[in-house]
């Protein structure tokens, strides 16, 4: 068995057992139960959740996006980057060779990923106060990801790299479920509660929106 072949076992390996870990987490959090709700609904679910996931994503409807347009731009540009790379690295592992004009799109959003990761581990590292409620993991997780992201525009210039490559996201997969990078899974779960309490409630959409 190559060394290559082992190194995407192990990809695959450490994916499985991220899925795993993630959905043990997810399980664990049922069976705290739920509140019961005795009012009548004055509203939809679903309708909460389709504005959780749409308008309520846009930045002027978020307070804080609003106030801190920078850091909302750098945080999508950084998502967009993360994307890519784990597009690239699933195509590494099927052994596809990209269109020219996709990967050169993928190396953009690489480099919009890297550079947006890179701002916010300045800011939180620059800035005292969010020095100040920031925990080692807030700087392992980002440093973390700004690696795989480099390593993965790296791969596409040069596959002698593929060693660290496939090393780094099976650390990064390991990771996930012990670290703050398990908001890739938490993010959606919540937005989807948070869309079904308040849609129930009428509360969401907003009233402006519904006329």
């Amino acid at each position: 068995m190559s060394l290559l072949t082992v190194l995407q076992s192990g990809v695959a390996v450490s994916l499985l057992f991220c899925i795993v870990m993630l959905a043990v987490i997810v399980l664990k959090t049922l069976s705290f139960g739920r509140i019961p709700t005795y009012a009548n609904p004055q509203g939809k679910s679903f309708a909460g959740i389709i504005y959780a996931f749409g308008p309520g994503m846009l930045p002027w409807e978020k307070e804080s996006a609003a106030k801190h347009i920078w850091t909302y731009i750098g945080g999508t540009l950084y998502h967009l980057g993360i994307l890519s790379a784990l597009f690239f690295l699933a195509m590494q592992l099927f052994s596809y060779s990209l269109p020219s004009v996709l990967l050169q799109i993928m190396r953009v959003m690489l480099v919009g990923g890297i550079l947006a990761g890179t701002a916010l581990f300045l800011k939180r590292t620059l800035q005292p106060y969010m020095r100040g409620i920031s925990s080692l993991d807030d700087y392992l997780s980002n440093l973390l990801i700004d690696i795989f992201l480099l390593l993965n525009l790296a791969m596409t210039f040069a596959e002698t790299l593929v060693v660290p490559f496939y090393l780094t996201a099976i650390i990064v997969f390991i990771y996930i479920p012990f670290g703050k990078i398990r908001h890739c899974v938490f993010f959606f779960y919540t937005r989807i509660l948070f869309g079904v309490f308040f849609g129930r409630r009428g509360v969401l959409p907003h009233f402006s929106e519904k006329s």
